[in-house]
């Protein structure tokens, strides 16, 4: 059912939409083939990198917490593009670092500007569609921000390759102004102002207690959270395990990572021509089950090194093709029941995604060494909570 009170979306909408909410992956996915090179830049170890991915999580989780309620009473619109032009700024000063702690600390920003995009890209869809057709709407999202994990680390090694690290950070500017221009001219306001909220803290903090404590809600959103967080797992140790360990070029690591991207757009797919077959629910628990046994081939890959990098990517593809799919399901649960507080909704949604991701990162900074069996046991972990909390909360009768 679409809700009356919002105004249609066009054609190009949703495309739009989806590339602008795949802004954390773009700015995660466009760096990973340059660990090495900022390592040596910098003259810092691996962990050192990686922090400059757990600081951009956290801003990034952070700004989950920030847009939701600023949206709900301002509107998704203005929001969104004072948020495209501080990511802009940000990016840049990203780009002319001096140190591997300016960077650290330009990144926390960047995450937290580019947090608008995840939020509000899914509220609008929410602002519009309801039932069956907001489980095919967030499919076909789903779907269409797939391009951006994709394509990221594909033009983020080209243009490591012809103009250095540095550059990708430009790229990641020049994005955000095309995307402003986009934005104005093909989405509209899709929050009257008879459906707005308030901003004073009581308020805001009576909705967020609404969300946390709805049971089902907070199933979806941590089954959907603690399967992401293996992927940031993946995304912070694969790049000095592909590159470093089995000496796989930025190019080549760059396709690896395009391939398990692919994998995200089947399951999409897949999933928006089960809706209406399926329930949402047992789609989650056809998707997790993929996820916990790709969870479980890949630390036999890594204890035994049976296939070499291979016997990691398999495993890794099924493992990171079945989030996007479970993300559709999930966000589409947790949204369902919250109509009148949308924005609201999925900032908490985005709060646990990206909380949890941080995490994962940190834990990845602190423990890993370079060889693959730190990372197979994260992700072993993050599968079986996920797989807990589908059927301990969500799921619970």
């Amino acid at each position: 059912m679409t809700d009356p009170a919002a105004p249609r979306l066009g054609l190009y909408a949703i495309p739009v939409l989806g590339i602008m909410t795949g802004t954390a992956a773009l700015s995660l996915d466009m760096y990973l083939p340059a660990f090495p090179a900022i390592a040596a830049d910098y003259g810092v170890a691996e962990g050192g990198v990686q922090v400059t991915m757990s600081t951009f999580l956290l801003g990034f989780a952070m700004g989950q917490a920030l847009y939701g309620p600023l949206s709900d009473a301002l509107g998704r619109r203005r929001v969104i593009l004072v948020a495209l032009a501080f990511y802009g700024v940000i990016s840049a000063l990203c780009a002319v670092s001096a140190t591997i702690g300016d960077l650290a600390l330009w990144r926390g920003l960047q995450g937290l500007a580019g947090a608008a995009g995840s939020v509000l890209g899914r509220a609008v869809i929410r602002d519009v569609y309801e039932g069956p057709r907001l489980l095919k709407a967030m499919s076909m999202l789903m779907l269409v921000l797939t391009a951006a994990p994709m394509a990221a680390p594909l033009i983020g090694s080209v243009v490591l390759e012809l103009w250095g690290w540095r550059s990708v950070f430009w790229t990641l500017a020049a994005y955000a102004m095309a995307w402003s221009v986009l934005m104005l001219a093909m989405i509209p306001e899709t929050l009257p102002p008879e459906r707005r909220r308030s901003l004073r803290p009581g308020a805001v903090g009576r909705v967020f207690a609404e969300v946390l404590s709805h049971r089902r809600a907070m199933g979806y959103t941590l089954t959907a959270a603690l399967g992401f967080a293996g992927m940031f797992a993946y995304i912070a140790a694969t790049p000095f395990i592909y590159m470093s360990h089995f000496g796989v070029s930025p190019g080549g690591y760059a396709l690896f990572f395009a391939a398990n991207v692919g994998g995200m757009a089947l399951s999409s797919f897949v999933n928006g021509r089960l809706v209406g077959r399926m329930s949402g629910d047992s789609l989650l628990t056809l998707f997790t089950g993929i996820l916990l046994v790709a969870a479980a081939a890949l630390v036999a890959g890594a204890l035994t090194g049976l296939g070499g990098v291979w016997g990691l990517a398999v495993p890794l593809f099924f493992y990171v093709g079945s989030l996007s799919a479970i993300a559709a399901n999930a966000i589409s649960g947790t949204l369902q029941a919250f109509g009148h507080a949308a924005g609201t909704a999925s900032s908490v949604f985005g709060l646990f995604q990206f909380g949890l991701g941080s995490v994962a990162g940190a834990v990845m900074a602190g423990i890993g060494d370079g060889s693959p069996a730190p990372m197979a046991w994260v992700i072993l972990g993050c599968a079986v909570l996920s797989v807990a909390a589908l059927h301990g909360l969500a799921r619970a009768r």
